[in-house]
């Protein structure tokens, strides 16, 4: 290894609460441009802020499910810098002593190890407006404005552009189990900046660049996999990167100068005089801790453990709390843990992505697919049928049993009845039998054919078989 890689990410997560940070307005993506604005917002004078106490609940959750020291006082400053989507010239942050500090989060690498990711700090602070720009014009959206934003800054302990892929993916699945953000970067409320710099092995850090203007963890791997290459040339020729802000560029996959980087000095922070230091007390960390979700990473250990998952099944089951959630129901109401991982994976996943819908928006519910799992095990329904009935639950809001009942959908699984059925489609076709004992397997086929045409796909397959083969060696 000619050169030894530090990554560092900033990500910041729009916080779901009803209303901003500091003020009333409605904390909405979406909504018309500049119509969730208020003289707090948008830095009148004489207006004065007002801390979102749900905002300040979730990043303590964070903050705890990290395992950040929390700070007995925690203090709100001004970082005074001026651009277009910022009304008031300065942005209301934590520097000195934010909420959290010193944390750490398990990444789980590729091939299954665990390579601990150490967090500087966990920072509350308001966003900024946005800007769209179109051709020569630029317009300001301040509906963003003031929106309760987090923060998270890690040391520089990730190695890798797919490390860094991974890294993100990973946290993405812990704020969305823990409800804080819905983790959706294309929409802006999870946005990501990284630090990489190159050394020589054992020399500490080098000099490093920012990326900005990445909306997606790929995006993340794929600019820092060019940033590796573009600072290792650099110390190839005896150079010296330059320590800058740098955007990255999808559409020609590369990055580009933006602005030299700047330092802490440059924002003159200072204490915020609008507001008090925040000192939680203890009765309210305890409501933060008891409301802490079991995380992803140890919740997919222990349902392929306990449900003998395998690991692709726990990895999905586990992905998504609500799907996670819904398969420990399901196998509570008598699923058999290994069949609603597959349903769950397949027949279920089909509908909700072409529906838009999470599992719990929809008309199945963990004890629905329990009776028709049911119904299928116990051969009252083939597993085709199964697939129907699971449909028409989603589109008619009514019970497996119900379904079958009306549609007529019930195998026959009488062996007279059946066999009845068969021998007629025996004796209408000779030249078929005669085949088939001749060594023709494939005639097989077309038997069963003729048996679910006649029983309208409701004959029990296995059945079936069976007495073909007995009528067969008759």
């Amino acid at each position: 290894m000619k050169y030894q890689t530090f990554i560092g990410l900033e990500i910041h997560i729009h916080l779901i609460t009803d209303t901003k940070i500091f003020c009333g307005c409605k904390n909405q993506f979406g909504d018309a441009p500049n119509t969730n604005v208020c003289p707090v917002c948008m830095g009148y004078p004489g207006s004065l802020p007002s801390l979102n106490e749900e905002a300040v609940r979730k990043s303590y959750m964070v903050a705890m499910a990290l395992k950040c020291h929390l700070n007995k006082t925690a203090l709100f400053d001004r970082k005074n810098y001026y651009y277009p989507d910022l009304p008031k010239n300065y942005q209301i942050t934590q520097f000195e002593s934010p909420f959290g500090i010193n944390g750490t989060m398990d990444l789980e690498l590729a091939d299954g190890t665990i390579k601990p990711i150490r967090f500087h700090d966990v920072h509350l602070e308001e966003d900024a407006g946005k800007m769209i720009h179109e051709g020569y014009q630029s317009k300001i959206d301040y509906n963003r404005t003031g929106a309760p934003l987090l923060e998270v800054v890690t040391e520089p302990d990730l190695a890798t552009g797919e490390e860094a892929e991974l890294f993100l993916q990973q946290f993405r699945r812990m704020i969305r189990y823990l409800g804080v953000c819905d983790g959706n970067m294309e929409e802006g409320s999870m946005r990501c900046d990284a630090n990489i710099s190159l050394n020589t092995p054992g020399a500490g850090l080098g000099r490093k660049a920012e990326v900005k203007n990445l909306n997606s963890s790929r995006n993340v791997r794929k600019s820092l996999e060019f940033e590796q290459k573009r600072q290792a040339r650099i110390l190839d020729k005896g150079d010296t990167v330059t320590q800058e802000t740098r955007l990255w560029d999808e559409s020609k996959s590369k990055t580009s100068s933006m602005r030299s980087k700047e330092s802490a000095h440059d924002y003159r922070y200072f204490p915020e005089p609008d507001l008090p230091p925040y000192t939680p007390t203890a009765e309210f960390l305890k409501e933060v801790e008891e409301s802490l979700v079991e995380l992803p990473l140890l919740r997919k250990k222990r349902l392929i453990e306990e449900y003998k998952l395998t690991e692709a099944q726990g990895i999905f089951v586990s992905d998504e709390k609500e799907t996670a959630d819904f398969f420990e129901k399901a196998v509570k109401a008598g699923t058999p843990a290994g069949t609603a991982a597959s349903w769950l994976s397949s027949e279920i996943q089909k509908y909700l992505n072409q529906s838009g819908e999470i599992i719990s928006e929809t008309k199945l519910t963990p004890e629905r697919l329990a009776s028709l799992t049911a119904l299928i095990a116990q051969d009252k329904i083939s597993n085709k049928m199964g697939k129907k009935v699971l449909e028409l639950i989603f589109t008619e809001d009514k019970d497996p049993e119900e379904i079958v009942k009306a549609q007529g959908m019930e195998q026959v699984g009488d062996a007279g009845e059946l066999g009845g059925i068969i021998q007629s489609i025996f004796d209408a076709n000779p030249q078929v039998i005669e085949a088939i004992k001749g060594g023709d397997k494939k005639q097989t086929g077309f038997l069963m054919g003729q048996i679910m045409k006649a029983t309208g796909g409701s004959a029990n397959p296995k059945m079936a078989q069976q007495i073909i083969a007995e009528k067969l060696k008759g």
